[in-house]
C-alpha cells in the first residue's frame, strides 16, 4: 500500500513527511535493485548499478558547506515564495 493513500487530512506535517520519505526510501530501493540510479552523495553526483560499485558522476559545485553546518540543527526553516523581477 502507498504511504499517499495512509495520510489523512489530520495528520500533522512531520508525519505526512515522514511517510513521503518512507516511500521515496522504498521506490528509490525498487529503482536501484531493476536498473542504474542516480543520487547525490558529499555533494557528488553518483550512478550505482544493481550489483556495482558507485561510480562518480560529477563533484555539485556552488553548495556553502559552512552555511549548511550554521543552520543544521536549528529547527524548520520555512522559506516564502516571492517574485523578483528581472530588470
Amino acid at each position: 500500500m502507498s504511504a499517499v493513500n495512509l495520510i489523512n487530512e489530520n495528520d500533522d506535517e512531520r508525519e505526512i513527511a515522514s511517510q513521503v520519505a518512507y516511500a521515496l526510501r522504498e521506490s528509490f530501493i525498487t529503482a536501484a535493485q531493476s536498473g542504474t540510479v542516480l543520487y547525490v552523495e558529499n555533494d557528488n553526483l553518483m550512478s550505482k548499478t544493481p550489483n556495482g560499485v558507485p561510480i562518480l558522476v560529477k563533484h555539485l559545485d556552488g553548495r556553502n558547506p559552512d552555511l549548511a553546518r550554521c543552520f543544521a540543527g536549528r529547527g524548520t526553516f520555512k522559506i516564502k515564495k516571492c517574485k523578483v523581477s528581472q530588470d
